[in-house]
């Protein structure tokens, strides 16, 4: 199997490193990158972290952990731009690894080679397939974090099947409810879904240790669920978060398709997931049907995967990513209903000794990778950041910066100016302030006849120093 891990790790590579490599990244993940910084620095608590000066100086748009989690690799490597994308990669790793872990023990002692635990490589090829997935991994996005936990949780579920004393079975059930409410504490109650993996998930065939592991995964995120609430901080955390971002989300406030959801599970994961398999079946020249046992195992991962996609419908804001914690077991799915294919292909490679080949394409693939890593054409925001890197030596640091009211909704600039220079950007004091920023064009009446550019006015971005009326 080596070639075949060793091409699906040049996969994997190929769809998040270039994009990593550069310094451009979607809005939100550099919003969270800065907060997580923030708490690094003692800026805001874990139950009231803290934006910018002006905009969410409390933010409470998303449960902490998750942003938490990543303040600690602030606290480890310091303030760099490498650490948010050091700590995507990673958490996307150890999902990789989840998800092969759970392949190999779903078959573990299983003799038949087109389900043999040797696969591992087959799911985590079908779930890197998926573009959101890998947008969403390089775009720093908590649903990384909520995905990375989500298969955790179904990890310990199947690990579960293997445990022995009783107590050790309680103990891998208790640990995936754990998972469950951190999941939960990174992203809401979206990641829910999970609760319902004992009754879906193949993990035991005997029906009594199916009741005492899902007893025991819910009893375990209730106590949790309940002692988070019992504290006062967390408790208060919790309901603005409902207040600001839940409830508006469900009482139509949002303006969104009521649909989108189910669009980007058909257009942006089964589409790809579907013609990855015609593809394989087509090199295989033929399609092995699966066993009883991978067709319901197959059943049972969509279920899943569905479980955690359709509860977002009942939802007006609607996000392809929002889906991303469900595609391992849409993935998983596939890989159990086209392995015994894949072991066809697989045998007629290894026979006609083409498996060096799969190694060369591999190697090509990275190859690839680390070059396209310095294609400058490939960075997100070129403008913005070259505009940004010309501010850099007469920036201020941790000051309010004002802005004309017409760019205050460019929330990439608020975005970046607190990522960059720790600055905040105000437009209801803006004229009061010892520097302003102009954007171009300048707006009618804006910026303050009290100031002048201090930076190079030729560009989209220029600072001015501003005297006091």
């Amino acid at each position: 199997m080596k070639p075949f891990r060793l091409f699906t790790f040049a996969v994997l590579a190929a769809a998040i490193v270039p994009r990593l490599a550069h310094r451009g990244m979607f809005v939100d993940g550099v919003t969270y990158a800065s907060i997580a910084r923030n708490l690094a620095e003692g800026r805001g608590s874990f139950w009231s972290p803290s934006y910018t000066a002006t905009v969410y100086p409390q933010f409470h748009m998303h449960p902490a952990l998750g942003l938490w989690l990543q303040s600690l690799w602030f606290r480890a490597l310091g303030d760099h731009m490498v650490v948010e994308r050091a700590y995507a990669i990673t958490v996307a790793l150890a999902t990789a690894f989840l998800i092969g872990a759970i392949w190999r023990r779903l078959h573990e002692g299983n003799e038949n080679p087109s389900s043999a635990r040797q696969f591992e490589w087959l799911p985590i090829l079908s779930w890197i397939a998926v573009p959101v997935v890998s947008w969403s991994i390089v775009g720093n996005m908590l649903e990384t974090t909520v995905t990375c936990f989500i298969a955790g949780s179904v990890a310990a579920l199947v690990e579960a099947a293997w445990a022995r004393p009783t107590a050790a079975f309680v103990a891998w059930g208790g640990l995936s409810g754990l998972c469950i409410i951190a999941a939960a504490l990174t992203k809401g109650p979206v990641a829910l879904f999970a609760l319902a993996a004992p009754l879906l998930v193949p993990v035991t065939s005997d029906r009594r240790g199916r009741s005492l592991l899902a007893a025991a995964q819910w009893t375990t995120a209730g106590i949790c669920a309940l002692g988070v609430l019992s504290v006062p901080e967390a408790r208060a955390s919790l309901l603005q978060y409902l207040n600001e971002q839940l409830l508006p989300a469900l009482d139509g406030r949002y303006d969104s398709d009521s649909l989108k959801i189910v669009k980007v599970m058909l257009e942006g994961v089964w589409l790809p997931m579907i013609v990855g398999a015609v593809l394989i079946v087509a090199a295989a020249r033929e399609l092995v049907v699966p066993s009883k046992g991978e067709q319901r195992q197959a059943m049972s991962f969509l279920l899943l995967g569905l479980a955690g996609t359709l509860p977002i419908l009942a939802s007006r804001k609607q996000m392809g990513h929002y889906l991303v914690p469900a595609v391992p077991f849409f993935a998983m799915a596939t890989a159990s209903f086209i392995a015994p294919t894949v072991a066809r292909l697989v045998g007629r490679i290894v026979v006609n000794r083409q498996a060096g080949a799969i190694s060369a394409t591999a190697v090509f693939i990275i190859f690839g990778t680390i070059t396209a890593s310095f294609v400058p054409a490939l960075d997100r925001d070129r403008q913005r950041l070259a505009d940004l890197d010309a501010l850099e030596p007469m920036a201020p640091r941790g000051v309010t910066v004002g802005i004309c009211y017409a760019a205050s909704g460019d929330w990439g600039l608020h975005a970046w100016f607190e990522r960059r220079f720790h600055v905040s950007l105000d437009t209801a004091q803006g004229s009061r302030r010892d520097w302003f920023l102009q954007t171009a064009p300048p707006a009618a009446g804006c910026p303050p006849a009290t100031c002048a550019p201090a930076t190079d006015p030729s560009r989209q971005l220029i600072l001015l120093k501003c005297r006091r009326p």
